[in-house]
């Protein structure tokens, strides 16, 4: 085969603020990994992304990965990862996951199949808390039109879970467990063909989902710690208050993308970079949560448009986790008293 070559294992990235055709660049671009990809019969979860990037290894372009990333949220939810058959087993996935934490921010991953959740099992970045449930660091999300529930679910909204159930190949996520209301994924191409998981399904009533209830509320505890725990031992670029609002009367490279995106004027800028000096030091946001602060502040549209969840953040009413340290939409630190700065 005769594959692309990239000296000295250089990575070519496509980046856009509209949307790319994955199938084009492949087939114009790639054409063996295309014809791979095909003679595997697999089918492309994403057929659109804003940002490519080739896999590459000892030289040679081997794969490629496919994320929806919002510039404005910095976030990077990984929606397409193939490497051709005869380099896999190389870390490659692993690689791209520590490079884009180190980039961007901590990745999501869009519908992962089991081949991929046992893969972060095996990287360490994730871990099985039962002989069928896993924990992620990770968080993966499930579009709206493929969200599939236990009970009447009509909502178009896409749900984000750290969980998933390896005999139903599927994430999962509880919209209220004290009712025992259950979400999970549609069944993937990839599962029905590899593990048989329609037959599994078949085979999971409510007696089974009710099990999977009492686990997570008799270990609670131990679940939320195994999440934070795995979150913790991340490789994530660790950022000062300074390098994301900027030194003194200076803005950011953050500060100064934003102005430009969300075209707002250099006094509210400043307002804001104030604000998120304050909010820091008195323990309102945390490092971590920084970056997701600063893009919530710029968003003029705070709507709030996930209401299928009981557990909402005390501050913009969206949903979270009893295991978040912060609320991954504002920035938060869900630990935060008020009455303990006075």
């Amino acid at each position: 085969m005769d594959y692309l070559i990239r000296p000295q294992n250089t990575q070519k990235v496509y980046l856009s603020e509209k949307t790319l055709d994955v199938d084009d660049i492949l087939k114009s671009n790639y054409d063996y990994i295309h014809d791979a990809i095909k003679k595997e019969g697999i089918i492309l979860k994403a057929h659109e992304c804003n940002l490519f990037k080739e896999l590459v290894f000892d030289s040679k372009i081997v794969g490629f990965c496919s994320y929806d990333f919002s510039r404005q949220f910095i976030t990077a939810a990984l929606n397409n990862i193939y490497v051709l058959p005869e380099f896999r087993g190389n870390n490659l996935f692993l690689k791209e996951l520590k490079k884009t934490m180190v980039e961007y921010n901590k990745p999501s991953i869009v519908e992962p199949t089991r081949l991929v959740v046992e893969l972060l099992i095996r990287y360490g970045l994730a871990e099985k808390i039962s002989d069928s449930l896993v924990a992620s660091s990770l968080e993966f999300i499930i579009p709206g039109d493929h969200v599939l529930s236990n009970h009447e679910y009509k909502s178009s909204e896409e749900l984000s879970t750290h969980f998933y159930d390896l005999k139903m190949s599927a994430s999962i996520h509880f919209l209220d467990i004290d009712e025992g209301v259950i979400a999970y994924s549609s069944p993937l191409n990839y599962d029905i063909i590899h593990h048989d998981c329609l037959s599994a399904r078949d085979e999971m009533n409510e007696e089974y989902l009710d099990e999977i209830r009492e686990f997570f509320i008799k270990n609670d505890v131990e679940i939320k710690n195994a999440v934070r725990n795995l979150e913790e031992n991340l490789p994530v670029k660790s950022y000062s208050i300074e390098e994301i609002v900027g030194v003194e009367n200076e803005f950011s490279y953050y500060i100064e993308s934003l102005i430009d995106d969300a075209h707002v004027t250099y006094d509210k800028a400043f307002e804001i970079k104030q604000q998120m000096i304050e909010e820091y030091e008195e323990g309102k946001i945390l490092k971590e949560s920084l970056l997701i602060r600063l893009a919530y502040l710029f968003d003029e549209n705070k709507d709030v448009t996930i209401k299928s969840h009981t557990d909402k953040c005390p501050h913009c009413k969206m949903p979270v986790d009893n295991h978040d340290k912060y609320c991954h939409f504002c920035g938060i630190n869900l630990n935060y008293n008020s009455g303990e700065s006075d």
